[in-house]
């Protein structure tokens, strides 16, 4: 089945993060779904048909007609409208650990993530001109209270980071927040090592701290949430 979404959205000539961006599916995501490391739910089946123009049952045999003809008849999820008075969403990671954490992003689209409720413990209003200066909109933006010394003297326990949700594929190289296998997150400097071309997309993911060791994974095992442009120190 992964081959066969790989294959459709080659025969439409679409990149990975073109077809992110029709899906409102992350690059991450779907990338996993390509090579077959993560399973597919009816949802996102009927996201990339429509998507690629094509019939559901092109790209998959797991589900039967009746199943995909009426999930097909019914109206796609979309993203909660942006807050009005554009707070930013500080989120409780404390919260998340042990109980699947950030796993819980209600809809990931190439505006940005939209955070489950239960995931925020509080909000922040910044300028317009100081968002201005990093590029964002209050939408596209969270917070995340740092932990740990990994990223000192960049980035220090305790301080607030803030990060760029529209941006989850490591490229340029640069600080990025990842969620973690506990359901966490975690704030890391990020490089792409594998050449272009090649069949497989590593990642050097390593700290400022020096007393940290580096590690190399390929880009299907990790999940950036954001990328980092600037904190709050308390």
């Amino acid at each position: 089945m992964a081959n066969r979404i790989r294959i459709a959205r080659k025969e439409k000539n679409l990149t990975l993060e073109e077809l992110a961006e029709k899906t409102g599916i992350s690059f991450t995501h779907l990338s996993r779904m390509e090579s077959g490391k993560r399973g597919i739910s009816l949802e996102n089946i009927i996201r990339i048909a429509k998507s690629l123009g094509v019939e559901p049952a092109d790209i998959t045999d797991e589900f039967d007609h009746e199943q995909m003809t009426e999930a097909s008849n019914m109206p796609m999820p979309h993203r909660a409208a942006e807050s009005p008075n554009n707070d930013i969403p500080e989120i409780d990671l404390i919260a998340g650990l042990g109980g699947g954490g950030l796993a819980a992003l209600e809809v990931s689209s190439a505006n940005g993530i939209s955070f489950a409720r239960e995931a925020i413990r509080d909000h922040w209003r910044l300028p317009e001109w100081m968002l201005g200066r990093m590029g964002v909109k209050a939408p596209h933006v969270a917070a995340f209270p740092s932990r740990g010394d990994s990223m000192t003297p960049t980035i220090e326990d305790g301080d607030v980071v803030f990060v760029d949700t529209r941006h989850r594929v490591p490229s340029p190289p640069g600080i990025y927040a990842l969620a973690d296998e506990f359901g966490g997150v975690v704030v890391k400097r990020l490089e792409v090592t594998s050449r272009p071309g090649d069949e497989m997309i590593t990642v050097q993911i390593s700290s400022d701290n020096p007393r940290h060791i580096t590690r190399v994974l390929t880009l299907d095992e990790i999940q950036i949430i954001g990328r980092y442009i600037g904190r709050f120190t308390i």
